[in-house]
């Protein structure tokens, strides 16, 4: 029996186009009728996740604590600044800005400023090193 009476009557749609009856004679007959059982292939990835992402942290011990601004600390000033930064994917900040305030602008500038200067362990997506955005909050607290 020859090979063409055991194929569908047309071919199998692949995408945006279709497998030719010419692929039979190439010997891809059972690829191309494997593929034509009217249901969809099996992903074995469906599963998983696009990606792995890990956000960046940051080094501490990299950088010098905000020093608390004289005017605020005589005041007694305190408050807590959320801080965004833009951490490259060799761990230095690209950018750095304030996401809320604390209340006072000399307390979060300072954050901000000394902050920014602090290595972070970069994120990573799929295991590779990525530049990607990270918060901190600084708590400014009179000792």
């Amino acid at each position: 029996m020859p090979i063409k009476e055991s194929i569908p009557s047309r071919p199998c749609q692949r995408g945006k186009g279709g497998i030719s009856m010419m692929a039979m004679g190439l010997g891809l007959a059972a690829t191309v009728l494997a593929g034509c059982t009217g249901t969809a292939p099996v992903n074995p990835f469906a599963g998983m996740p696009d990606s792995v992402t890990t956000e960046p942290v940051a080094n501490f011990k990299s950088c010098r604590k905000p020093e608390y601004p004289p005017q605020a600390l005589a005041a007694k000033v305190e408050g807590t600044v959320t801080l965004a930064f833009l951490v490259r994917a060799d761990g230095t900040v690209r950018e750095a800005v304030v996401r809320k305030t604390s209340g006072n602008a000399s307390l979060d500038e300072t954050a901000r400023a000394a902050l920014a200067k602090c290595r972070f362990q970069p994120g990573t997506v799929n295991g590779a090193p990525k530049e990607q955005w990270t918060e901190l909050k600084y708590a400014w607290v009179p000792e």
